[in-house]
C-alpha cells in the first residue's frame, strides 16, 4: 500500500503558487513555532507562512465535508495520501488526484504514519476504530493516530485509553473553520495530547491548519470543542430572537443587522446576519450535527447549569424534527 504519490512536485508548485496569491511570504523549510500563551491561555502553534519539506504518509479516514477538505490540502501540500470512505465513490476524485483508496479502515491504517479519522459522531467513530477491519487493527507501530471529528468527550477519553494501551501517539484534534477552512488548509485544531509531539507532527498539521491551539492531555481539545459549539449555538439563537424583537417592535431589519455586527460584533454575529439574509445554498454546519454536538455538551457538562444550551439545543431539535436536519444550522433564525 505504500504507493508513490502522483504529481506531487506539480501540487506543491500549485499550492505556493496559490499561497502566493494570497500575499503570503513563502520560505522553504519555515516551521511551525511556539507562541507564548495570553495568562492562563491555551498554549499555541503559530504557521510561518511557508512549507516544509518533509513529506508524510497520511491517511484520512471518513470524507464528509470536512474529511474531503483535508485530504484534498494534504495532497496540494505532496504528502502520500490513502482515503477511506464508507460510500466508496466519495473518493473517486481523490484518487484521480493521485491519492490512493483503501477497502478498509485497517488497510488505511496501515499505510499511513499519520492518521486522521474525520467521521459523524460516535458511533460512525467507534465503528471504524474498534471493528475488526478498523483503524486499531491496522495501525502499524510508531503511527500517530488522531481524531478530528466532534465526539462526546467520553468516547473520546475511552478511544485515548485504547490507543494508549497499545502504544500508540494519539491525539484528538476537533476543528473550527468550516469547508471553506478546510478547503483552503486554514482550519483550526483544537488538540488535546501531548505536547511535545506536536512539533514533528508540523509538516503534516502544517497542510491543513493555520492554527494549533493546545489544550492539554487528549480529550482537551474535544471538551473545548464541545464548549466552543454550545456558545455559538447560543450567541446563534439569541441572534435570531433579537431579529425577531427588532421586527416586532417596528425596527428595520437591514439597519438592525448591520448595526449588530457592528456591536456586539464578532464572527458569529456576522456569519448568523449573512445566513439570515442570504440563506446558504448548502449547510456550513447541519442541524443534525449542532444537535448532536450540543447534546454531547449536555451529557459532558456533568450537573452544572446549563439552561441557554438546553434552550438552544432545543430548538435545534424541533427543527430536526421538522425535517430540517440536513438544513444549515443557521435556519432557527428564520423560524418563528
Amino acid at each position: 500500500m505504500g504507493h508513490p504519490l502522483r504529481g506531487g512536485t506539480d501540487r506543491a508548485r500549485r499550492r505556493t503558487a496559490a499561497d502566493g496569491a494570497r500575499g503570503r511570504l513563502l520560505t522553504p523549510g519555515a516551521r511551525r513555532v511556539r507562541a507564548g500563551p495570553p495568562q492562563g491561555g491555551p498554549a499555541t502553534w503559530c504557521r510561518t507562512y511557508g512549507r516544509s519539506e518533509q513529506m508524510a504518509k497520511v491517511a484520512v479516514v471518513g470524507l464528509g465535508i470536512i474529511g474531503r477538505g483535508m485530504a484534498q490540502s494534504l495532497l496540494r501540500a505532496g504528502h502520500e495520501l490513502v482515503v477511506w470512505n464508507r460510500t466508496a465513490s466519495r473518493a473517486d476524485d481523490l484518487v484521480r488526484e493521485g491519492a490512493v483508496a483503501a477497502a478498509t479502515p485497517a488497510q488505511a491504517a496501515a499505510a499511513a504514519d499519520v492518521v486522521f479519522e474525520v467521521t459523524a459522531d460516535d458511533a460512525s467513530s467507534r465503528h471504524v476504530w474498534t471493528a475488526e477491519d478498523g483503524i486499531l487493527a491496522g495501525a502499524r507501530t510508531g503511527a500517530t493516530l488522531i481524531t478530528s471529528a466532534t465526539l462526546s468527550a467520553e468516547w473520546v477519553e475511552e478511544l485515548a485509553g485504547l490507543c494508549a494501551s497499545r502504544g500508540f501517539p494519539f491525539y484528538d484534534m476537533p476543528v473550527t473553520g468550516g469547508s471553506p477552512a478546510a478547503y483552503t488548509g486554514e482550519l483550526v485544531l483544537l488538540a488535546g495530547g501531548d505536547a511535545a509531539g506536536l512539533e514533528q507532527l508540523a509538516p503534516v498539521l502544517d497542510a491543513v491548519s493555520r492554527l494549533v491551539r493546545h489544550f492539554g492531555p487528549a480529550g482537551a481539545g474535544t471538551r473545548f470543542k464541545l464548549v466552543l459549539n454550545s456558545l455559538q449555538a447560543v450567541h446563534l439563537a439569541g441572534f435570531g430572537e433579537a431579529m425577531r424583537m427588532a421586527t416586532a417592535a417596528g425596527l428595520d431589519p437591514e439597519q438592525v443587522g448591520a448595526a449588530l455586527v457592528d456591536r456586539p460584533g464578532g464572527a458569529v454575529t456576522e456569519m448568523a446576519w449573512q445566513c439570515y439574509r442570504t440563506p446558504p445554498q448548502s449547510p456550513n454546519f447541519s442541524v443534525a450535527w449542532a444537535h448532536k454536538d450540543l447534546t454531547y455538551a449536555s451529557a459532558m457538562a456533568d450537573g452544572a447549569p446549563h439552561p441557554l444550551t438546553d434552550a438552544a439545543r432545543e430548538a435545534l431539535g424541533e427543527a430536526e424534527k421538522q425535517g430540517l436536519g440536513e438544513d444549515d444550522w443557521s435556519v432557527i433564525n428564520r423560524r418563528s
